[in-house]
């Protein structure tokens, strides 16, 4: 049985960044969930805590549900540290969006303007420094 591309990416991107403590939540009861919670500590003193969720795209359309859209619109806009980062499987990329551009995201897909664009081989340093809260001010 072959691994669904989702999966190959949890798997790559959680092999690249061993100091995050990563969880993955398969939910079918709470629709709209981000599929991985992340956690890591910083060299400042404190950690970062986040929400993920991971998709795959072949073309440029990125398909989110409605519930999807609205946890993460809701999460972010109560000040939650939110992502969606879609891999584009023609080009290996990784697109970094913040969970406020879910909406447009949705209906634009990699159109859309994400946050940052992590060419193949991935840099783990800069995907976690695109995971920091800060990142989503742009």
């Amino acid at each position: 049985m072959t691994a669904k591309p989702e999966t190959k990416f949890w798997k790559k991107l959680k092999s690249l960044t061993p100091e995050i403590h990563w969880t993955r939540i398969e939910s079918t009861s709470s629709p709209g969930v981000p599929d991985l919670h992340g956690i890591y500590p910083t060299d400042w003193g404190y950690s970062i805590s986040f929400w993920v969720e991971l998709k795959c795209s072949e073309m440029k359309k990125v398909r989110l549900t409605p519930r999807q859209i609205s946890w993460n619109l809701s999460y972010n806009n109560k000040g939650g540290n939110n992502f969606i980062l879609v891999q584009n499987l023609s080009n290996r990329a990784i697109y970094i969006y913040s969970g406020s551009a879910v909406k447009e995201l949705s209906i634009k897909g990699l159109d859309h303007s994400p946050l940052a664009t992590i060419q193949a081989p991935w840099d783990a340093n800069l995907l976690k420094c695109m995971l920091h809260p800060r990142s989503q001010e742009k």
